[in-house]
C-alpha cells in the first residue's frame, strides 16, 4: 500500500505552528524564531517532507508570486473587462519584481473555493497574496481561509460583515446620473437590461435604476426589467420579447454583451435611435463608437482597478496591521449620439 505524502499542512501541525510560518522557514522569506524554526525543520525531517520542485521553482529567494481570480464566461464580452483588469494588476506587480498567477472560477462559486483552497494547500509554499473579483455566494465562509494570505477584492464587494481590502467602481451613482439623463430627455418609459442581479455590481445598477424612477414619480413596470444570462443570444431574446408586446422611448443595458443583442434588435426593427428610444450600454468598445448613431456608455476603468487592487495588496505585505480599505475608482458616461 502506498503511503501518503507528507504535504505542508501536516508539517504546520507536527510543528504547532501556520502553513505560513512553515513557507517562511522553507524560503527565508521573514523572520522566524529559531527555536520556532528548529520545530518546524524537526517536524519536515520527521515527515520527510520535501517541497515539490514546482513550488520550489516558483518560490525562489528572487521570485515573488500573486494569485488572481477572474469570473469570466465563455460567450461574455466581460472577459475584456477582467483581461484589461489582470494587465492592470500585472503593470504594478513586474515593476517590483511579482510575478501574477491567473485562475478562472467561470462564475461558479464552487469552483472559486477549489482554486482559494489550491492557492491554501499545493501552492501555499508559492503564493504571497491573492486578488479575486468574487462569484455572487462569496462570503464569511471564504474569508476564513484567507488567513493565510492578505486577500484583495476587485470589482465587486464581497458578502462580509467585516470591512476588507476591496476595489471597486462607483456602479451605483453612474448608473442613476446615466439614467438620470434619459428622464431628463422627457424618457418615462425606461427598459432595464442585465445579467444576473446578484453581484454587488449589478445589485448597485439595479438600486439606481428603481431611485430613478422613485425620484422622478414614474411607475416601476415590471415588464419593462429583463434579467437573464450574460449572452449575446439572451440580449436578443429580451430585447423581442419587449418590443413583442412593449412601446418604450428608454433602454439602459448594464451588461455589455446583453446590450449587443439589445442593439440587434433595435437594429433589426429599424427603430430610429435616439428619436424614437435613447440607448445607453456599460463598458466602451470599439464598436459602439462605429455605429451609426454612436452609442453612449458607461466606461469602466478597469486597468486602473487593477492597477490600485495590486498596490493594495503591496501595501497590505508590508504592513499586515494596517486598517482596511475601501477605494472606489470612478466609471465615467462616455456621451455620443444615442442619448
Amino acid at each position: 500500500m502506498e503511503t501518503k505524502r507528507a504535504n505542508i499542512k501536516d508539517v504546520a501541525k507536527k510543528a504547532n505552528v501556520s502553513t505560513a510560518t512553515v513557507s517562511n522557514v522553507m524560503n527565508s522569506s521573514r523572520f522566524v524564531k529559531e527555536e520556532t524554526r528548529v520545530r518546524v525543520l524537526q517536524a519536515m525531517e520527521e515527515l520527510n517532507y520535501t517541497p515539490s520542485a514546482v513550488a520550489k521553482s516558483l518560490k525562489g529567494k528572487d521570485t515573488k508570486v500573486i494569485g488572481l481570480i477572474i469570473p469570466i464566461l465563455p460567450n461574455d464580452t466581460s472577459a475584456d473587462f477582467f483581461l484589461s483588469l489582470s494587465n492592470g494588476v500585472e503593470s504594478v506587480l513586474n515593476k517590483v519584481g511579482y510575478k501574477l498567477v491567473i485562475s478562472n472560477s467561470g462564475e461558479n462559486i464552487n469552483n472559486e473555493l477549489e482554486q482559494i483552497n489550491m492557492f491554501n494547500t499545493q501552492f501555499i509554499e508559492y503564493i504571497d497574496g491573492l486578488i479575486i473579483a468574487p462569484t455572487s455566494n462569496l462570503g464569511n465562509e471564504s474569508n476564513e481561509v484567507f488567513n493565510r494570505y492578505p486577500a484583495v477584492y476587485v470589482d465587486r464587494k464581497p458578502n462580509s460583515l467585516k470591512k476588507v481590502d476591496t476595489v471597486y467602481s462607483n456602479n451605483y451613482s453612474v448608473t442613476y446620473e446615466a439614467i438620470e439623463m434619459m428622464v431628463k430627455k422627457n424618457k418615462k418609459k425606461i427598459a432595464f437590461f442585465s445579467g444576473p442581479i446578484d453581484v454587488s455590481s449589478t445589485i448597485e445598477r439595479f438600486e439606481a435604476y428603481k431611485d430613478v424612477l422613485r425620484r422622478y414619480q414614474i411607475a416601476l413596470n415590471e415588464d419593462l426589467i429583463f434579467v437573464g444570462e450574460s449572452s449575446f443570444e439572451e440580449g436578443y431574446q429580451m430585447a423581442k420579447e419587449l418590443f413583442s408586446s412593449q412601446s418604450v422611448d428608454g433602454i439602459i443595458a448594464v451588461n455589455n454583451v446583453i446590450a449587443m443583442g439589445v442593439y440587434k434588435v433595435l437594429k433589426e426593427k429599424k427603430i430610429q435611435i435616439p428619436e424614437e428610444v435613447s440607448f445607453i450600454a456599460y463598458d466602451d468598445f470599439n464598436w459602439m463608437e462605429l455605429t451609426e448613431p454612436s452609442i453612449t456608455t458607461i466606461r469602466q476603468p478597469s486597468f486602473e482597478m487593477g492597477q490600485t487592487a495590486a498596490k493594495l495588496l503591496l501595501e497590505r505585505l508590508e504592513d499586515h496591521t494596517k486598517e482596511a480599505e475601501e477605494i472606489c475608482i470612478e466609471s465615467t458616461i462616455v456621451l455620443r449620439n444615442s442619448l
